[in-house]
C-alpha cells in the first residue's frame, strides 16, 4: 500500500487457523506483520509491527450473529529495543462486541 507522500506497507499473514466449537460457535486468528517504510532517500529503519486478531462468532438465529474481537499488538525484535522485555506478551489490547445482521 502507499501513501499520499513518502510512505508505503506491506502488510504478510504470517499465521491462521478456526476452529468450530459446535454448529452455532466458532472461533478463529490471523496474526499479521506489517512493514511501514519510507519511499524517498530518508535513511530511516523501517517500522515493523505484529498484530494478532482473535474473534469468536455465535450464531443467534438466521440473521443474527453476535461476534467478539480483540486486537493484542506485540513488539518486534526487529525494530523495538524493548522487545525482550516485553517476553513475547502483547503490549495493547484492544476488545471489540460485535452485532452482525444478515442483509437481504
Amino acid at each position: 500500500m502507499r501513501f499520499k507522500g513518502p510512505a508505503a506497507q506491506k502488510s504478510f499473514l504470517i499465521g491462521h487457523d478456526v476452529q468450530e466449537i459446535d454448529d452455532n460457535n466458532f472461533v478463529a486468528y490471523e496474526v499479521i506483520r506489517s512493514i511501514f517504510a519510507l519511499t524517498n532517500t530518508n535513511t530511516a529503519p523501517p517500522v515493523t509491527t505484529d498484530t494478532e486478531l482473535i474473534w469468536s462468532f455465535k450464531k443467534i438465529d438466521n440473521e443474527h450473529i453476535n461476534a467478539r474481537l480483540r486486537i493484542a499488538s506485540y513488539l518486534n525484535a526487529q525494530s523495538d529495543k524493548l522487545y525482550f522485555e516485553a517476553k513475547n506478551q502483547a503490549v495493547s489490547i484492544a476488545d471489540y462486541d460485535l452485532k452482525l445482521t444478515k442483509v437481504i
